[in-house]
């Protein structure tokens, strides 16, 4: 992985979540988000969440809500499953 940038999450009061680096929302709910970033997936769980602004240019994206969780995991080539299965 060879990214210049930092990421960077600002989360405010539980209320309010910041996120650069956001290359595709791939899932968006009033009570879960799953957003694909240059680090990996990002799922936000919560409830009332809702779209307040995103930059397709900067790939910043801003969430209001109740925010319960937030968390990473690696994103995996299509595939890799078998691959690694095999190995």
């Amino acid at each position: 992985m060879d990214i210049q940038q930092n990421q960077v999450l600002e989360l405010r009061n539980r209320e309010r979540l910041t996120v650069n680096l956001v290359e595709n929302v791939e899932r968006f709910q009033e009570s879960e988000a799953v957003l694909k970033t240059a680090f990996g997936k990002l799922r936000i769980c919560g409830s009332n969440l809702r779209l307040e602004d995103l930059s397709k240019e900067g790939g910043a994206i801003f969430l209001v809500g109740k925010i319960d969780a937030v968390s990473f995991s690696d994103i995996k080539e299509k595939g890799s499953f078998f691959k690694d299965l095999l190995k």
